[in-house]
C-alpha cells in the first residue's frame, strides 16, 4: 500500500500537482502511523498474555504448594494436640501430689523435655512475590491474604525463636540439674541412650514449684502454637479459594 502511494506521489510531482502530492504524502504518513500503532498494540497484547500465563502458572503451583502445607499443618497439629494433653496431665499430677502417679509422670516428662520446631516453607510463593507478580493479581482479597500470610509467617518465626529460647534457657537447665534424662526421654530418643546413672527424686519433683511453672509455660507456648496453626490453616483455605477465582477470571 505504501509503495502504491509513493508511486502516485512521484507521478503527481512529475506532473506538478503539488497539492495532491501533499495529500497522498499525508496519507502515506497516516498509514505508517496506523501500522506502528497496530504493531505496538499486538506487542502489548502479547506481553500481557505472556505475563498473565506466567501468573496463572505460578498460581496453580502455589495452590498445590499450599494444599501440601495443609497436610503438614495437620501433622503438626496432631503432635501439638498430643503435647497439650501431656502437659495438662503433668500439671494435674503435680497439683494432686499423688505419689501413685509418679510412673505416669515419668512417661509424660519426656514431652516437656523435647523441643519440636514447626517448619513450614513456601518456595513457590516466595518466588512469585519476589518477582512482584502479585501486582498482576486483580483479586483484592487475594492480594490482602498474601500480605496476611507474610505477617503470619513472621509470627511463626517469633514463636519458634521463643520456644527455642525457653527450651535452652529454662527447660533443659532444669532437667540437667533435677532429672535423669535417660529415664524419661521419649522412645524416639530413648532407644539410643544408656540406661542407668543417678536416680531421680520424683517425690521432690512432684512438689516442685519450678517444675510446675515450667510445665505451665510449656502449655502456654503449645496453646499459642496451636492457635497459630489453626489461623494458618484457615488462611490457606481462603487463599486457595481466591486463587481459583483469580484463575477463572484471568
Amino acid at each position: 500500500m505504501i509503495k502504491f502511494f509513493r508511486k502516485i506521489r512521484q507521478n503527481l510531482l512529475s506532473e506538478g500537482r503539488t497539492t495532491k502530492y501533499f495529500k497522498y504524502a499525508l496519507g502515506e504518513i497516516i498509514l505508517v502511523v496506523i501500522g506502528i500503532l497496530i504493531a505496538l498494540s499486538i506487542n502489548n497484547w502479547n506481553s500481557e498474555r505472556i505475563t498473565t500465563n506466567k501468573k496463572i502458572d505460578y498460581l496453580v503451583r502455589i495452590s498445590g504448594e499450599l494444599k501440601n502445607q495443609k497436610e503438614d499443618i495437620k501433622y503438626y497439629k496432631d503432635n501439638v494436640t498430643s503435647e497439650i494433653k501431656s502437659s495438662k496431665r503433668i500439671l494435674n499430677i503435680l497439683d494432686s501430689e499423688n505419689l501413685d502417679s509418679i510412673p505416669t509422670l515419668k512417661k509424660l516428662l519426656g514431652n516437656t523435655a523435647t523441643f519440636w520446631a514447626v517448619t513450614l516453607s513456601y518456595p513457590v510463593t516466595d518466588e512469585f512475590i519476589n518477582q512482584n507478580l502479585q501486582s498482576q493479581i486483580k483479586n483484592d482479597s487475594l492480594k490482602m491474604y498474601f500480605k496476611y500470610l507474610k505477617e503470619l509467617r513472621d509470627s511463626f518465626n517469633i514463636q519458634i525463636d521463643y520456644n527455642q529460647t525457653q527450651y535452652t534457657n529454662t527447660i533443659e537447665p532444669y532437667f540437667v540439674k533435677n532429672i535423669n534424662y535417660s529415664e524419661i526421654a521419649i522412645d524416639y530418643f530413648k532407644n539410643g541412650l544408656i540406661q542407668g546413672g543417678p536416680k531421680t527424686n520424683y517425690e521432690n519433683l512432684i512438689k516442685s514449684m519450678e517444675l510446675w511453672n515450667i510445665a505451665t509455660f510449656k502449655l502456654e507456648t503449645l496453646n499459642t502454637g496451636n492457635e497459630l496453626l489453626n489461623t494458618l490453616n484457615r488462611l490457606l483455605e481462603k487463599i486457595i479459594l481466591q486463587i481459583e477465582k483469580e484463575i477463572a477470571n484471568s
